[in-house]
């Protein structure tokens, strides 16, 4: 079973790409910075919740790999999923597609820690949390 969702949709601008005509990679994360507040809210950490409990995610690592040139005008679409999850982090892999052709043209691989906002130090996850990185989980054959 495979707990892709949707988490990100929109075009290339041509203000998004570089002198060789291809988006830069700084677009390619603003497009997971997007996607990422979507599986924030999945898993249960809603902005309005992340204000009240003082409870949020902060990036640890990233990886990422790119597959084909985005252009001008390209319609594109991404896929998130859990990839693992331990007592306080969530691992997410993304994956961004072509959408006129559904060519895979990017993917990122995120460790997020949920921290307590005010202590600035990672908590354990809670339990909705845990229960909904377990809706959101994808195998790592499917994240390739």
């Amino acid at each position: 079973m495979s707990g892709y969702i949707e988490s990100f949709r929109g075009h290339v601008m041509s203000s998004e790409c570089d002198l060789m005509g291809h988006m830069n990679v700084q677009f390619y994360n603003a497009c997971v910075s997007q996607a990422m507040a979507t599986v924030f809210a999945g898993l249960g950490a809603e902005p309005q919740k992340m204000k009240e409990t003082r409870r949020g995610f902060a990036a640890l690592e990233q990886n990422n790999r790119y597959h084909a040139e985005l252009l001008a005008g390209d319609i594109i679409h991404m896929e998130s999923g859990v990839l693992k999850s331990s007592s306080r982090t969530v691992t997410i892999h993304h994956k961004l597609f072509n959408s006129a052709t559904n060519q895979l043209a990017y993917e990122a691989t995120i460790t997020a820690a949920y921290m307590d906002l005010d202590k600035r130090k990672a908590t354990p996850l809670d339990e909705v949390i845990k229960s909904r990185a377990a809706d959101l989980s994808v195998n790592e054959e499917d994240a390739g």
